[in-house]
């Protein structure tokens, strides 16, 4: 029941941000654009789509540890996998069918694969909401976005700090935190009791997995033994950028594919923070709607069409899931697994 509700609140959000999103617009503008749009241009944007997911695939393998028993080539069908489901099922169930392949080669199962997802999403959230920090002193931006930036800047930055703080005194410092959170009221009553320790189980996973960025992980010698790995932090960082930067000239190949090149520059970067940020909205399979609605706002602060602006925006969208979903098709076949093999595994996961 909980999860048919959760798809029919996502549906519904979906559908309230298209009327949103198509309420003013007009058509013969709408067909003008894509009539006279340069179609050549989507071969090297589905290049571009396939490439970044190959560097998501290579992040992943980062903030995973670097495990050996997953080849960047099987991450980067199991990133294509997960876009797939997320594109076609509701409530992200991509990212446990992720956590679900992933988590069967790993050493610490589908707990350690399912933290380092979500530390990927947070990455992602801190770089939109540092690329508007770059934004807000270069475009004009509404007041309302400008005050929602710079609060969400400092919640992400300072949730962001305490996890790397966490991580440097790993299970000791989440004992810690966890004799605090053990004060409050109800927490030890019976019925809360196991979903609070496995919100510490879950909170554990999430350190141990910002220890690949603070080097506090450990890994195998080669002979029996340990010793600390590397922190991987550079390297994370400089693959989010690269994932940025691909998504940025992504939007831009698109202003050139719909022949809108009075935009400047910064018009893709702040379609990119806006979209970035509408995927943390419940939504329908596909985040259909918030993206648009989220794509055409961002094109309106630089005066741009309505109607160009929401087709533009229904565009770059639409081909990048008939993209991701026939990647993520091929990565089923190459992993030769089964849709419903994963399905299950991810119900069983989201489940628990």
């Amino acid at each position: 029941m909980k999860k048919h509700l959760k798809t029919i609140i996502g549906i519904l959000i979906s559908a309230l941000f298209v009327y949103l999103a198509l309420r003013e617009i007009d058509w013969a503008d709408l067909w003008s654009l894509f009539r006279q749009a340069r179609y050549w241009l989507l071969i090297p944007a589905g290049l571009l789509i396939a490439l970044i997911s190959v560097v998501r695939g290579y992040r992943w393998s980062l903030l995973l540890g670097k495990p050996h028993t997953l080849s960047l080539y099987r991450l980067y069908n199991i990133v294509n996998i997960g876009y797939l489901f997320n594109n076609v099922l509701p409530a992200k169930a991509g990212e446990f069918a992720r956590a679900y392949l992933a988590g069967r080669a790993v050493p610490d199962g589908i707990g350690q694969a399912l933290s380092s997802i979500l530390i990927e999403r947070l990455l992602d959230v801190t770089c939109a909401v540092v690329l508007l920090l770059f934004l807000i002193p270069v475009v004009a931006l509404p007041r309302w976005i400008t005050t929602a930036g710079l609060t969400l800047g400092i919640v992400v930055i300072v949730g962001v700090a305490a996890l790397v703080v966490l991580s440097l005194y790993g299970e000791r410092g989440v004992d810690w935190l966890w004799r605090l959170v053990e004060r409050l009221p109800l927490v030890g009553h019976p019925r809360v009791a196991p979903l609070a320790a496995k919100l510490k189980a879950f909170v554990l996973h999430l350190v141990e997995g910002f220890g690949v960025l603070t080097g506090r992980t450990m890994s195998e010698d080669g002979a029996g033994g340990q010793r600390r790995r590397r922190s991987q932090l550079p390297a994370i960082l400089l693959s989010s950028a690269a994932v940025w930067g691909g998504y940025w000239l992504l939007n831009y190949v698109f202003i050139l594919t719909f022949n809108m090149t009075e935009l400047p520059a910064a018009a893709p970067a702040l379609v990119l923070c806006a979209t970035g940020l509408s995927m943390v909205l419940p939504s329908s399979p596909g985040a259909i709607g918030p993206f648009e609605w989220a794509a055409a706002q961002a094109l309106a602060v630089f005066n741009a069409n309505e109607s160009q602006a929401t087709g533009y925006a229904f565009g770059l969208h639409i081909y990048t899931n008939l993209v991701l979903i026939a990647l993520g098709a091929i990565g089923l076949i190459v992993e030769g697994v089964s849709w419903a093999t994963i399905k299950r595994g991810a119900e069983a996961e989201e489940a628990s």
